[in-house]
């Protein structure tokens, strides 16, 4: 693969290869072997099938992840809910074990390492407020952004006792606004009822 670490602007950056091991396997749970590698040749990444085997703290240039990014975008135009489901799953398979969201928010800056920034805004019992500046998953015009949205909320479960819930996970996003890759998402937390535990 191309180097293109060096490259200046919106190109610059680079990702853990334990980001696209995660992303690859997300997709591979919910696209299948084939969905992936319709993806991965999109992207004219097809070398990447085989990250899994890569060390994990090694990394690749943003430019060639936002290359795979704009082709899953591509390719699952206004596929909403399953971006969403990828970006569950992503969540998963990043951050597997016992990670405070606090943590999350801040080491998934650290793993993509570009012009972007997470920050939670406001947080309570009952409620966070989560400001997404200049999102690396949703650039393009047209493009939400479900799978990042999936990826955030299911992070704050995971987080969460058992006895509580996200129970929605409201956005401030105009999708054909060149800007609309910086949004708020509010999430409220919700107990669940004894029956449901």
């Amino acid at each position: 693969m191309t180097d293109n670490s060096d490259l200046i602007g919106d190109y610059k950056g680079t990702v853990k290869n334990s980001v696209i091991t995660a992303l690859l396997q997300a997709y591979l749970d919910s696209l299948d072997y084939d969905g992936m590698k319709s993806i991965l040749r999109e992207a004219e990444l097809l070398e990447l099938k085989d990250t899994r085997d890569v060390n994990p703290e090694g990394e690749i240039d943003f430019f060639s992840f936002k290359k795979l990014i704009t082709a899953q975008n591509c390719l699952l135009y206004e596929s909403n809910k399953l971006l969403y489901e990828i970006g569950r799953k992503f969540s998963f398979y990043l951050f597997p074990y016992g990670k405070s969201f606090t943590e999350t928010i801040s080491d998934i800056t650290k793993l993509i390492k570009t012009n972007w920034d997470v920050q939670i805004k406001e947080k309570s019992e009952k409620k966070y407020v989560i400001r997404i500046s200049k999102c690396v998953f949703c650039s393009e015009i047209g493009v939400s952004c479900d799978l990042f949205r999936g990826f955030i909320i299911h992070s704050l479960e995971k987080s969460l006792t058992s006895d509580y819930y996200v129970a929605s996970g409201e956005t401030k996003e105009n999708v054909f606004d060149p800007t609309h890759n910086t949004f708020t998402l509010i999430l409220n937390l919700e107990k669940r009822n004894k029956n449901e535990i």
